[in-house]
């Protein structure tokens, strides 16, 4: 007597097969989630460097308001545009543009801003900027800080 010959597959093959691919699709969407935040903290990190970086030109700019840099102001960041200032205005300024700047780049996130000025005989004329956030989701709280130079820029 000749046995039939199945043709196709059998339901269990069926259902094993669609378990195999459903695991390796979860596992492909989990990877895309991870790399866009990770692209998302990047992109706000980047951000934050920029504005770190901005600022830290202007007090190179405005070495002799190095001093007013450290006191928070409530200066209008437009007190300067228009009308010549002294340099503590102009520090003023630039620091309540910073702080606004940073409140809006960051959302409810930005948490801190801190602007000290270096200490001991060797660094005189350096800042060190830092811009604090607060976690998104899951991940660690950012921390990024910029130690800059405010000697003013030679002439050549």
């Amino acid at each position: 007597m000749r046995r039939a010959r199945l043709r196709g597959f059998t339901l269990i093959e069926v259902l094993v097969s669609v378990l195999v691919l459903s695991v390796g699709l979860l596992g492909a969407a989990a990877m895309l989630l991870g790399s866009l935040h990770g692209a998302s903290s990047a992109r706000r990190e980047l951000a934050v460097a920029g504005l770190l970086r901005d600022v830290a030109e202007r007090i190179a700019a405005n070495p002799a308001g190095r001093a007013a840099y450290a006191a928070a102001s409530t200066a209008d960041p437009a007190s300067c545009n228009f009308a010549p200032c002294d340099a503590a205005t102009r520090a003023a300024a630039d620091r309540a543009w910073f702080d606004r700047s940073a409140r809006e780049l960051l959302a409810a996130a930005a948490t801190g801003i801190t602007f000290v000025p270096a200490t001991g005989v060797a660094a005189p004329d350096r800042y060190v900027i830092t811009l604090s956030f607060a976690a998104v989701d899951d991940e660690l709280p950012g921390d990024i800080s910029l130690a800059v130079l405010t000697r003013a820029p030679v002439a050549g």
